[in-house]
């Protein structure tokens, strides 16, 4: 998101610039990286925080508009009770964006819908089972909506947890144009199906996975299921550009980067949409959502899945519809006018 974003920025004429704290493994791209090479550890973090605060001051200096990602900053130490403590010290304006865990919580959500991935006692290893992080995430949301001029989320069922004022932002992928639409192969005798988990539990991969394998004991060799787990973003979409079907989650309601990456390249996407979330949305946006996915949800993957291995043309229909939204949806120029009428207001 922050990378995809900042292109979209540099294009409408804004000096934008990207500053990771650590490396990340799926391997984005970023102007700057204060942690390199596994140097991120709790404790080195600790040792630097003189150099976070020389940092600070000299950012603070430099740049009108201090735009946070993933409800975080800077000199941020949650596990000491020090909880986003540079905010108060910048001087321009201060964007926050929420990418999902990080505004998510467990119980509310659990009281709200019958199924997510917080109903999964393991998802991220049950860090959140005790409550104590939902009361953390109220605390960090709240100091956000103290200092912040404005606040986005990219995922629709956030905003239950988020201030009246926040919007919902669409994803700038990192890579928009390095990905190109690839040409449509037609109707094949092997349906290839991708599946790309960062987290299992959270996108009820176990769920996906154990039905594709009924549905590969079902038709066989007309039926190819791949998986793609810890890859390099790069690596991945040399996989993603073989597969016919993308099944990106079941659990939460929304899509991710994988989706607009996927959908980008012409790809059908199968995923689960919670229909009582998209009120959030642009109007437009949501009645073209409803068409641009495969919709799904637990129950109804392994017949929907039965139905386009029998049909496989029907994935025409949606890799036509899933290019249209894409393009006007998630071209990081559209997002980047979103926030850069905030930025300037």
């Amino acid at each position: 998101m922050p990378w995809g974003l900042a292109q979209g920025e540099k294009t409408l004429g804004l000096k934008s610039e990207v500053l990771y704290l650590t490396n990340n493994w799926l391997q984005y791209p970023a102007d700057r990286v204060i942690f390199k090479n596994g140097q991120e550890s709790l404790g080195r973090k600790m040792i630097a925080i003189p150099n976070l605060i020389k940092e600070v001051y000299k950012i603070r200096k430099n740049y009108d508009v201090f735009h946070f990602n993933f409800g975080s900053s800077l000199i941020d130490l949650p596990r000491f009770g020090f909880h986003l403590v540079d905010l108060p010290f910048y001087k321009g304006k201060i964007i926050v964006t929420y990418n999902g865990c990080d505004a998510r919580q467990k119980y509310p959500t659990i009281d709200r819908v019958p199924y997510s991935a917080c109903h999964i006692g393991d998802c991220y290893q049950g860090i959140c089972n005790s409550g104590t992080r939902d009361k953390m995430k109220r605390l960090r949301i709240a100091k956000f909506d103290q200092y912040a001029d404005a606040i986005f989320a990219v995922n629709p069922d956030l905003m239950y947890f988020l201030p009246q004022r926040a919007k919902v932002l669409p994803y700038a992928i990192s890579n928009w144009d390095e990905i190109k639409t690839l040409p449509y192969k037609g109707v094949r005798e092997k349906l290839k199906i991708v599946h790309s988990p960062t987290n299992r539990a959270a996108k009820g991969s176990d769920l996906i996975i154990h039905c594709l394998m009924r549905i590969k004991e079902r038709y066989g060799d007309l039926v190819e299921f791949v998986l793609v787990e810890s890859l390099p973003n790069e690596k991945a979409r040399q996989v993603y550009a073989e597969a016919d079907l993308a099944i990106d989650q079941i659990l939460i309601g929304w899509y991710g980067g994988f989706a607009v990456e996927l959908m980008k390249m012409g790809k059908p996407v199968m995923t689960f949409i919670r229909e009582e979330d998209l009120h959030f949305l642009p109007v437009e946006m949501a009645h073209e959502c409803r068409e641009a996915f495969i919709h799904v949800d637990a129950n109804s993957i392994f017949q929907k899945l039965c139905s386009l291995v029998e049909n496989p043309q029907i994935l025409k229909k949606y890799r036509e519809a899933a290019i249209d939204y894409v393009h006007r949806w998630h071209d990081p120029i559209y997002v980047a006018q979103i926030t850069k009428s905030v930025y300037e207001r």
